[in-house]
């Protein structure tokens, strides 16, 4: 930012030249607090940006891996019912082996 003084035209202020644009001295700090003020709120929304992101982000991973254990579950609960009717059609084998024994007996 380039900054030349010259002088003004009610010979009291003093003229600075910022950005090809005049600027009176006494309005300089103004302008430089309303900069700083861009500057601060820029990084504040910045900031913000990110912890939002971060929150997306994890909510994201949540979604995820709900369903990823809702799986893991489900495949547990589905061997457990596997081995269960594996041991009941075994059952019924042999019931029926015992049915066929008897008539043939009688």
């Amino acid at each position: 930012m380039q900054v030349l003084a010259a002088d003004a035209p009610s010979g009291s202020e003093e003229l600075l030249i910022m950005n090809d644009l005049p600027v009176y001295k006494r309005g300089r700090n103004k302008i430089q607090e309303a900069i700083e003020e861009a500057e601060q709120k820029k990084r504040k929304n910045k900031i913000k940006n990110r912890i939002s992101a971060a929150k997306s982000r994890a909510r994201s991973q949540e979604h995820t891996r709900f369903p990823e254990e809702k799986v893991e579950q489900l495949r547990n609960e589905n061997a457990l019912l596997k081995k269960l009717l594996s041991l009941e059609a075994a059952a019924a084998e042999r019931l029926l082996e015992k049915r066929q024994r008897l008539k043939l007996k009688s």
